[in-house]
């Protein structure tokens, strides 16, 4: 009776628990979902046509090319996948579609190209955003944007507002007579900076999409881990209070790559934002838009299906209850490269999320405009949000240093040369514009008319982000400066003729300081305390001055209720500025970088001796005229040189032994779960390879005043690696640094030996015709190794691995051709031995080994399926040559091809059934050792069925030493097979 009482117990609570749940779900608002689709060409070779530099053969690939094999998302998919939802009321899309791609195609179109292919090509776009939603807005939203692609807040407020300027004249021009233009912007690169948003409002923007890492690490409590490849917040950055506090919590995400834990519902619902003019505390505001970050990463793979939308939404679902504002996840990603941009994604796929959305209450699909129109932002919903771009740039850091890289030994850096030579030409078209403006946007687009407009021309050209991305390879390092040459050749004659009267100020770079953190950690090291300031500065006049200033905050925080940090003036909450005269250098650029017309000094100076401090800063510049140049004000919290290791945890015994149990206690005091009902531990093993799930409760040792849990150690572990937490969403990661102890004895791991040659154990399914491109797997466990050759004799090598091969879509890296859908690929680069996963999830590994050697990797599957085993992959690999555009080397596929095509298709993948890595079963109910379970097994059974028997003997598969219906039904299961 006690038995069937608890039966009916568990039952009851979980009938009363669902039906909870579901009474809950019921009267939450539906979480809205939202799309924005990035296309981009630029202008490759300033200032060419697309059809010039083919001619000149600028690039080692076809430019032309890369715009043909991408004419479904410039042409008519966006448009397809909107129609599909025409049915439901908010429906649509915003789109951002640079001026220079539209440039180029409608120079491909008036040429010709390819028997007129590009002709009308616009006219999709056109027909969709007349489409309107049920509130009257647009359904697909070009939304604003820079003609060439600028990295805004590495900017200033001058050429900001002129590239958006340029962008709406190209934008009345391609789509004459529909809608006005956007009331919001997807930035480039979704980067952002509160200071771009005077030049963003003065343009009629009200909102711009914002990676929602950014909400969330200028948060207080905000649990930092280096797997975000990010290094932690500065502390300056962090004021919003903490969101686990505050009716909120912070949610790891699983079943997609999500390294880092979201906050829900805060980082999923627009806010204002505000900029402080620093000279006379004018507020701008703006609304801010958070774009999911993991999510948009994830659906950028190939949309529905590949991303599982509602199996990832809903582990934050229940967070989404506040209807006045619920929960918006933007999934943002480009709309003409990878699975984003192939025929699937716009057609099946999307067809697919439509009836997801059409089918469920749970979720509503909307255009940015229309979610806003139906939940106003409160005027007192104000955020801070961290300086940074989205994923897809290096993880987005705060410093932009995709666009701002380190230099070498040496001192040289591509990206900061290309920001010393665009701040001295800046200056001098800023100079000519104020002498002579530049009026008509027209000439400024095309290049002709005042020499001020020309100059226009080409400095909003030097300006496409692509020119700092691509990094050493063709001509890209010396785009920037080839445009500046061709501005200041303009500029001059207008500058010259104002040298002695003009009262333009110098133009100075956004200072940057190194390092980031000063006297806290970034990836695990601690930073010294002083730091450097540097910026470029520049006046064609000549600079008499370049000043650091900074002062300290008086309490150490920067509430967004006050404005005494963000103006020269201050107030009671800060200090008085110290001044500090910056020094200049120079790094001469190496040969084979194009010599600049002019160039900027970088200028630098210390601060030093100051510890636990908030301190504010900025950058003043005085010309020869007396013209000066302030800079916003920035912020950074410095903490210790070296803080003292923390004792808050204690193990015994310590080390730790591989295979048994440690007792961990944990101290409390001073930490930010001092006062935590509960504590629960979150640990791992060897640097967080392994995490044990979910988070054990400790118990309270009331006598010595500490937490304490037992856990056993894993035989293969060499470091256990601890945190904490409240189960509640406030952690203690001992300041971004973990607790990590030694391990010994430690058993090493069975597994795959990577190392650049093939192990030993895989088998060879299949190879191209000649013999010559091998493809190799084996299966230990849930992980899969996979292996083919190197890419060392002149080719990139790719490995495609597939659930089931999807439609076809354009080939990876910018190559030519298209394949069938993937799921994840390793591939190895042929230029500078680089190798790795891409669009992966699982647990991963990859390595090349020395020419002649292999590409291998291995990957957990059951991770990157979403929890799943499968029973059956696909793989394919193949060799493509090395450069952008190239294409696929037919004789180089294994299997071999198929249709000798350019493509990859489905039917060229090779179905891999798991099984065959399976050991052959144990030999239960095989009683007569012929290796195999059958008739004359079950004879043996029948005949002594009843009997009593020695444990284990005959028929007795259980050994429990009677021959039954127990062993009769483990001889069924085995029934047929063979064994071992």
């Amino acid at each position: 009776m006690k038995q069937h009482s608890q039966s009916v117990n568990r039952f009851t609570c979980a009938l009363i628990s669902s039906l909870s749940l579901a009474s809950l779900a019921s009267a939450q608002a539906p979480i809205e979902v939202g799309f924005l689709w990035h296309m981009h060409q630029p202008i490759y070779f300033p200032y060419e046509s697309i059809l010039q530099t083919q001619a000149n053969n600028r690039y080692s690939f076809s430019v032309v090319d890369v715009h043909n094999q991408r004419f479904g998302p410039y042409n008519g998919w966006p448009r397809d996948a909107i129609q599909l939802g025409l049915g439901l009321p908010n429906l649509g899309a915003q789109v951002s579609f640079t001026g220079s791609l539209i440039e180029n195609l409608n120079v491909l179109k008036n040429a010709g190209v390819n028997g007129g292919m590009w002709n009308n090509w616009d006219a999709p776009y056109d027909q969709a955003r007349q489409w309107n939603t049920s509130l009257g807005n647009p359904r697909l939203d070009l939304v604003a944007f820079g003609y060439h692609h600028p990295l805004m807040p590495l900017l200033d407020e001058q050429d900001i507002r002129m590239q958006i300027k340029l962008h709406k004249h190209v934008y009345a021009q391609a789509w004459a007579g529909a809608t006005p233009y956007s009331k919001g912007i997807f930035p480039a690169e979704n980067a952002f900076a509160t200071r771009i948003i005077p030049a963003l409002v003065a343009e009629g923007i009200e909102w711009a999409l914002v990676d929602n890492i950014h909400f969330d690490r200028a948060c207080i409590g905000y649990p930092h881990t280096d797997a975000s490849n990010l290094y932690a917040p500065n502390k300056a950055d962090q004021i919003n209070p903490d969101p686990s506090l505050n009716g909120g919590a912070w949610v790891q995400l699983n079943n997609l790559w999500a390294p880092s834990r979201v906050s829900a519902p805060f980082g999923y619902q627009p806010a204002n934002v505000q900029h402080v003019n620093p000279n006379t505390g004018a507020i701008t505001r703006m609304i801010a838009v958070p774009a999911a970050r993991y999510e948009g990463n994830e659906d950028g793979r190939g949309g529905y299906g590949a991303f599982l939308y509602g199996t990832v939404m809903d582990q934050y679902r229940q967070y989404n209850t506040n209807p006045q504002r619920p929960m918006y996840v933007v999934l943002h990603h480009d709309g003409d490269n990878y699975g984003g941009g192939s025929e699937g994604y716009y057609h099946s796929n999307f067809q697919n999320m439509v009836n997801w959305d059409a089918g469920t209450a749970n979720y509503n699909v909307s255009t940015t405009q229309d979610y806003l129109e139906r939940f106003p932002v409160p005027q007192d919903a104000l955020i801070h949000v961290e300086p940074g771009s989205w994923a897809g740039a290096d993880n987005g850091d705060p410093e932009f240093k995709k666009w701002l890289g380190d230099p070498n030994a040496q001192g040289w850096s591509p990206d900061r040369n290309s920001w010393a030579v665009m701040t001295a030409a800046k200056n001098r078209v800023f100079t000519a514009d104020a002498a002579q403006p530049a009026t008509n946007l027209q000439n400024v687009m095309t290049g002709a008319g005042t020499n001020t407009e020309k100059a226009w021309h080409f400095l909003l050209c030097g300006q496409a982000s692509d020119y700092w991305y691509w990094d050493g390879t063709e001509v890209w390092d010396s785009n920037v400066t080839r445009a500046c040459n061709q501005a200041v050749q303009f500029a001059d004659p207008v500058v010259n003729s104002v040298l002695g009267v003009e009262t333009v100020p110098p133009n100075v770079f956004v200072p940057q300081r190194n390092p980031y953190n000063p006297g806290g950690l970034e990836f695990g090291q601690t930073q010294p305390s002083d730091f450097e300031v540097w910026t470029y500065a520049y006046d064609v006049n000549g600079l008499t001055s370049v000043t650091l200033k900074w002062r300290i905050d008086n309490d150490g925080f920067n509430p967004l209720s006050s404005i005494d940090n963000e103006t020269y003036a201050g107030g009671a909450e800060v200090g008085a500025w110290n001044s500090v005269a910056m020094t200049s250098s120079d790094v001469a650029p190496p040969a084979n970088i194009l010599s600049p017309t002019y160039r900027a000094l970088k200028y630098s100076a210390m601060v030093t001796g100051q510890t636990s401090k908030l301190i504010d800063y900025y950058v003043e510049a005085t010309d020869s005229r007396g013209n000066i140049q302030k800079t916003d004000i920035q912020h950074v919290w410095v903490g210790q040189n070296a803080p003292p290791p923390s004792q808050a945890v204690v193990i015994t015994p310590n080390p730790a032994q591989a295979g048994q149990s440690v007792t961990i206690q944990y101290d409390p005091a001073g930490g930010p779960l001092a006062s935590a009902p509960q504590v629960h531990i979150h640990y791992g093993f060897n640097n967080w390879a392994s995490v044990i799930s979910p988070d054990p409760a400790m118990s309270w040792n009331m006598a010595e005043e500490v937490w304490t849990i037992t856990v056993p150690v894993s035989a293969t572990a060499t470091q256990l690696d601890i945190v904490f937490n409240n189960n509640a969403g406030t952690w203690d990661n001992n300041a971004g640094a973990d607790w990590h102890f030694t391990v010994e004895n430690s058993v090493p791991p069975p597994g795959f030996v990577m190392d650049g040659i093939r192990d030993a154990s895989s088998i060879e399914l299949a190879s191209n015709a000649a013999g010559t491109m091998k493809l190799w797997a084996d299966l230990q466990g849930d992980v899969l190794y996979v292996a083919t050759n190197d890419a060392g004799e002149g080719n990139d090598h790719f490995l495609f691995l597939a659930d089931v091969p999807g439609a076809l879509g354009n080939a990876p890296w910018a190559k030519a051709g298209q394949v069938a859908g993937w799921d994840a690929f390793l591939a190895d680069e042929n230029s500078n031995d680089y190798e790795g996963w891409f669009d992966a999830v699982g647990t991963r590994e990859a390595i090349t080994g020395a020419n002649g050697g292999v590409l291998e990797g291995t990957i957990n599957l059951r991770e990157e399926f979403g929890g799943t085993m499968p029973e059956v992959i696909y793989l394919a690999a193949a060799a493509y040559g090395n450069n952008d555009a190239s294409a696929l080397v037919p004789t180089m596929q294994a299997p071999a091809f198929v249709a000798n095509n350019g493509n990859i298709e489905g039917n060229e993948y090779y179905m891999l059934d798991l099984s065959i890595f399976n050991p052959p079963p144990d030999c239960d109910g095989d009683t007569n050792g012929d290796s195999i379970v059958n008739g004359a097994d079950l004879s043996v059974l029948l005949s002594t069925f009843g009997q009593n028997v020695a444990p284990g003997s005959g028929a007795d598969f259980n050994g429990d030493g009677v021959v039954n219906g127990a062993d009769l039904s483990v001889l069924l299961g085995r029934f047929g097979q063979a064994c071992k």
